[in-house]
């Protein structure tokens, strides 16, 4: 967005560092641990070198207060191989909730939108650890969490 907006100082630097990590991300498993930790620190030193600039777009502005909140989680999945290098699983999982926002023309309250949120998370998290839909619908109710596969 800050691109689009006009923001020339830093958010194209940002995207390029992004692309590179991702891609680092996708080749992480013919990489050495070593290898990859020095990977994490140069694209550490990079951005260190992008956030020196200082924007003069309000949207970039934003950005820089953005990355600032989040920077010690940018470059987190690089060295721990558990995690994905992109939100392509998230973004799958949040189509059922645009095509069903889009085929019902919305939600008529703001407690239903929410209820529906709180229910879709719910059974993803489930998928996503092997755990029947039912089975943690009632341990959410419970007040309990959805165990974790071994």
């Amino acid at each position: 967005y800050a691109i689009d907006a006009g923001d020339s100082v830093l958010a194209p630097g940002f995207k390029g560092l992004l692309k590179r990590a991702c891609a680092i991300g996708r080749r992480r498993p013919d990489l050495t641990d070593g290898t990859l930790k020095t990977y994490e620190a140069d694209l550490n030193r990079r951005l260190d070198r992008i956030m020196a600039q200082v924007p003069t777009h309000p949207a970039g502005l934003k950005l820089m207060r953005i990355i600032k909140k989040v920077r010690r989680h940018l470059f987190v999945f690089v060295q721990n191989r558990e995690l994905s290098a992109t939100n392509n699983g998230s973004e799958r999982a949040l189509r059922p909730c645009a095509v069903y926002r889009k085929i019902t023309c919305g939600f008529r309250s703001e407690w239903g939108a929410a209820l529906y949120a709180n229910i879709r998370s719910v059974v993803e998290t489930a998928r996503r650890r092997a755990v029947r839909a039912i089975d943690a619908i009632r341990l959410t109710l419970k007040g309990e969490h959805i165990p974790v596969p071994a």
